[in-house]
């Protein structure tokens, strides 16, 4: 019954003409609803666990402390952790951003074997596993540094982006509009000016959410960091010591979650992770949202 009203409520142009379209658009939705409910089911599962598990321990001295030193010890917070998460995060975006957006504009622009190739390793960059991207920072950073720092977190978080933001932007300036591209060069602008001053804010609304879905890989990634920020347990803003960040912290909580304190505090932290994600992709649709209606 419902399907046959949203049948007589489209328009006539886009109902089907006969029987047989008419059964498979009704089969099209059906497993379309049915695919939705798939992904709803775990999303949500998971969801409920970490919510009943971790808002018992949701208070304002978790948020203000630092962990305890003995993992077995109640109280103690993970105000570290979130500050160590969204430095290296905050120091990530700054140069994966500016860097991935010049990659995708020349690939987009100038083409050629150059370009071909850069897309090549950006798609087997895209595909290494991140404890690989661990890896190669350790022995690139850390070793020539001679210990951990946040420096070095940082890194590893910015090539996990960059993919995710070259690719994103990459995409949506060959999808813009080509009246516009050829008017921009009708105005005898230069090919980079163009693309700073009309074609990248264009296409800003798809780049944006391309970074924030990068933002939204590597503000939970662990592995990268083990081998290179490495954890801290007190309070550090320092680029050039180890830092804690909220995937360490919960990583090692579990890891002795034998211990109820401990086990309690990784839930509370995962909670908080999860938070700070959904705030940030909230924020940003919402942003690029209020900016499509103000250009309208």
């Amino acid at each position: 019954m419902a399907a046959e009203l949203t049948l007589a409520r489209a328009p006539a142009q886009l109902r089907p003409t006969s029987g047989g379209r008419r059964t498979r658009a009704a089969v099209a939705r059906t497993l379309t609803f049915v695919a939705l409910l798939v992904a709803l089911v775990p999303l949500l599962a998971v969801g409920s666990f970490i919510v009943s598990q971790g808002i018992g321990v949701i208070r304002p001295d978790f948020f203000l402390q630092d962990p305890p030193g003995d993992l077995s010890a109640l109280g103690g917070g993970i105000r570290n952790a979130i500050v160590g998460t969204l430095e290296m995060t905050g120091i990530a975006t700054a140069i994966a951003v500016p860097v991935g957006l010049l990659i995708a504009v020349f690939n987009a622009e100038v083409g050629g074997r150059l370009a071909t190739a850069i897309r090549f390793v950006i798609d087997i960059l895209a595909a290494l596993p991140s404890i690989v991207v661990g890896i190669f920072v350790y022995e690139l950073v850390v070793v020539g540094q001679g210990h951990f720092s946040a420096l070095a977190g940082s890194i590893a978080l910015a090539v996990i982006m960059l993919p995710l933001i070259v690719v994103s932007t990459e995409e949506m300036l060959r999808l813009t509009p080509r009246p516009v591209a050829e008017g921009v060069r009708a105005l005898g602008m230069s090919r980079w000016r163009s693309y700073l001053a009309v074609l990248l804010p264009t296409a800003l609304s798809g780049i944006f959410t391309g970074v924030l879905l990068a933002i939204s890989r590597a503000i939970g990634e662990t592995a990268p960091l083990l081998f290179t920020a490495l954890g801290n347990n007190f309070f550090s803003v320092s680029l050039s010591e180890p830092m804690q960040g909220l995937p360490l912290l919960i990583y090692r909580n579990a890891l002795n979650s034998a211990f109820p304190a401990a086990r309690d505090r990784a839930m509370g932290a995962a909670l908080v992770l999860i938070a700070i994600v959904l705030i940030f992709n909230l924020v940003g649709r919402w942003l690029v949202a209020r900016r499509n209606l103000a250009r309208r």
